[in-house]
């Protein structure tokens, strides 16, 4: 499997250099070859439940052309092992704009159900705060982080996950969206 470093800084690249690199990152076995290849192309997969970029709730009327092209990486890797969200904008309290099938089947939760929220959401009772703390303190600083810590599935049970964020930036260097990267671990 591709490291969380690996598949964070391919998502990150341009669409050229994404679809020249992700076949040599992922291993054969993480994802259909010829559906990645079509996606990485832009053609849209008879399969998906990604729902209508239009109907995307945040206070900026819909979702940009960058956030498009991250969504698209982002299914190119739907069912690898790692689950991955796409949130921002940052400034907005970072509501998830997608969420990847590996993350809606670890965490129970329909895309519907969780775009436009922070994903404070799966945090409980059982949350650690250290963890929690050291994730908003990466945010507030515009830093990747990596913390394992207990979160809830839509059904109430609890999983312990191990979650990586990494900041996307602008042509500027302003943080505008979040990757995140969550696997669930014993």
């Amino acid at each position: 499997m591709a490291s969380r470093d690996e598949i964070a800084d391919l998502l990150r690249l341009d669409d050229e250099r994404f679809r020249a690199r992700f076949p040599s990152v992922l291993d054969a076995d993480e994802y259909d070859a010829g559906r990645a290849t079509r996606l990485a192309d832009g053609e849209p997969a008879p399969d998906d439940d990604f729902g209508d970029f239009d109907d995307l709730d945040n206070d900026r009327g819909g979702i940009g052309g960058r956030e498009r092209a991250l969504i698209r990486r982002i299914r190119v890797l739907d069912g690898s092992p790692l689950g991955i969200t796409l949130t921002g904008p940052a400034y907005a309290d970072n509501p998830l704009v997608y969420a990847d099938r590996t993350f809606r089947e670890l965490t129970g939760y329909a895309l519907d159900e969780l775009r436009g929220h922070n994903l404070r959401l799966l945090q409980g009772e059982a949350t650690e705060s250290e963890p929690v703390a050291t994730l908003a303190a990466a945010l507030s600083a515009w830093n990747r982080a990596t913390v394992t810590l207990t979160n809830y599935r839509a059904d109430g049970t609890t999983f312990r996950n191990r979650v990586s964020i990494v900041p996307v930036t602008d042509d500027g260097g302003t943080v505008v969206n979040w990757i995140g990267l969550q696997r669930a671990v014993e």
